[in-house]
């Protein structure tokens, strides 16, 4: 069985999940820009409590994103830093994945999971997984629309999904016409979000299946351009 490290930094909270023997040991704060002077002390701390180090670990699981610039980029940085510095593959996960296997585990009458993550700036990073008794499968690949686009599509979405549980997970969910999607059947969960513990149950399905990539290589899933991310940021300023 294998052991890791995961990181997820694609939100507001900041965590950690250590998995060893089948064992998982998180550690997460949720004030915000806490990622910077949280992590490394979250990863002592629990090699620390288990005794073991870098070099036991099979592998170094992060967040690929979407989410916030900032957060995914600390975050790739400490995990890559940890992975270059003991040798170790990397395994990248969507957070709208983790997402959506966070909600699932919150309300498994969920037939069809909507991941909604706030991408700011009147946009919403978001996914749809259809869960099966054989496994999860992506039915909208991760995107980033506007607030408009996305409810125009989950209402169509909501219609068509007749006999089906839909749910519409994360805090993005608020910034939706709840109205009109719960009239169409539709149900929310605004108080799930992504966290390392569901990173890191992906991410050891992922390396089971022979998925990993050298920590050089890992690459992150901004969605949004990141120079016209610095454009609107000046122009906010």
């Amino acid at each position: 069985m294998a052991n890791c490290i995961a990181i997820d930094t694609s939100s507001e909270a900041c965590s950690v999940s250590l998995v060893v023997d089948g064992e998982f040991f998180d550690a997460t704060i949720s004030t915000p820009k806490s990622h910077a002077k949280s992590l490394l002390p979250f990863i002592h701390e629990l090699l620390s409590a288990r005794r073991i180090g870098l070099a036991d670990l099979d592998f170094i699981a992060c967040t690929e994103g979407p989410g916030s610039f900032t957060g995914l980029r600390i975050g790739l940085s400490v995990a890559q830093g940890l992975a270059f510095g003991a040798g170790k593959p990397m395994v990248a996960v969507s957070s709208l994945d983790a997402l959506a296997r966070a909600a699932r585990m919150r309300q498994p009458q969920a037939d069809v999971i909507v991941s909604l993550l706030d991408a700011r700036m009147g946009e919403i990073y978001w996914a749809v997984t259809e869960f099966s008794p054989d496994a999860p499968a992506l039915v909208v690949e991760p995107s980033l629309n506007s607030i408009e686009d996305v409810n125009t599509r989950l209402v169509e979405l909501a219609r068509s999904s007749s006999g089906k549980n839909l749910l519409l997970a994360g805090a993005a969910a608020s910034l939706l016409d709840r109205a009109a999607l719960q009239q169409e059947g539709a149900t929310f969960d605004d108080g799930v979000a992504p966290s390392a513990t569901q990173i890191a149950e992906i991410a050891l399905e992922l390396w089971r299946e022979g998925v990993s990539c050298r920590a050089q290589d890992f690459q992150l899933n901004y969605l949004r351009n990141s120079v016209s991310w610095n454009k609107r940021q000046r122009i906010r300023t």
